[in-house]
């Protein structure tokens, strides 16, 4: 895989349309009235392009992609219907963490009329697995472990006033740990729960890479909403009297994209454990991608630098 393919199938890209359809025809038969704020919602967070693209765009977590390349590595004949539960628990998951997280950031909040959709949301992101698991089934411990950790990174990561290393990696990078529940259903579907731990030590390194990145992409809009992160609470730590985005620019980028190399060593050390090829070269086309944004980042810095020791 180039770092110019896509690394969504057709297939996989058909069962997110379909979970899209899905989700409108249930809005539609049990709430129309809030069928609507949900679709405004939804187009809102995908800046009106389709909201497909939103859950497979080439920097989008992959979500979507661990449990179907993780089926693919224990069968040769996946399950087309239990894959598309799984898409469509999966962003319904998504979505209901995702406007709790907006409220708490006090970013792009829902408005009242949409915030009764987190109802809905969470019982499809639920009761979907039921079709695979029934009451009892030794999965809907897994389904809670992950659930409340998840809960719980959110939870702790709103408390926090500075963010260090620890508890970037401990709780921050964390709050993708929803991710964990689809792969613990392939898992416990074709009885593997060997797979769990290695599986999730690769989501655990991947989320600290993810996180980072995000966080150094956003600074500047983190910055002007004096939301807390990891990169900004270094930069409050080594400033010294210069400003945040002066550091930001004179020696922060550059330390930053040095911990996201290493965190990159350990993603691709997880993602060799696992002996899966596709997932393998997506790892290598993510760091190809962040590896060229960084060489077209470099030919300003000079620049840049220039105007940081203005501000001095």
């Amino acid at each position: 895989m180039s770092s110019s393919e896509d690394p969504y199938p057709s297939e996989l890209r058909e069962l997110v349309e379909r979970a899209f359809s899905r989700a409108r025809e249930r809005l539609r038969d049990g709430a129309p009235t809030l069928a609507t704020h949900v679709s405004r919602w939804i187009r809102s967070l995908s800046h009106d392009a389709p909201p497909e693209r939103y859950f497979t765009h080439p920097q989008a977590f992959p979500m979507l992609l661990l449990p179907w390349w993780l089926e693919a590595s224990i069968t040769t004949k996946p399950d087309r219907t239990f894959q598309e539960d799984l898409v469509y628990s999966t962003i319904n998951g998504y979505y209901f963490v995702r406007m709790i997280d907006d409220l708490m950031d006090r970013e792009h909040a829902a408005d009242s009329t949409v915030l009764p959709a987190l109802i809905f949301f969470h019982m499809e992101f639920q009761s979907t697995y039921q079709r695979s698991f029934p009451y009892g089934h030794p999965f809907w411990e897994a389904f809670a472990t992950e659930s409340f950790a998840a809960a719980e990174a959110a939870s702790s990561d709103a408390g926090l006033d500075e963010i260090d290393r620890g508890s970037f990696v401990r709780i921050c990078a964390k709050k993708i740990a929803g991710v964990k529940v689809p792969l613990a259903a392939v898992c416990s579907r074709y009885e593997r729960p060997d797979l769990v731990g290695p599986w999730n030590r690769f989501v655990d390194a991947f989320g600290c890479w993810h996180q980072m990145q995000n966080d150094v992409l956003g600074w500047s809009r983190d910055l002007a909403h004096d939301r807390k992160t990891y990169f900004l609470s270094e930069a409050a730590e080594r400033r010294g009297d210069a400003p945040a985005a002066a550091w930001v620019i004179s020696d922060g980028l550059p330390w930053a994209y040095e911990q996201l190399e290493a965190w990159m060593s350990q993603v691709r050390r997880t993602a060799r454990d696992l002996g899966c090829p596709p997932l393998r070269a997506y790892v290598e086309q993510r760091n190809t991608m962040l590896a060229t944004e960084w060489d077209g980042l470099t030919e300003s810095l000079a620049a840049l630098k220039q105007a940081a020791g203005a501000l001095l």
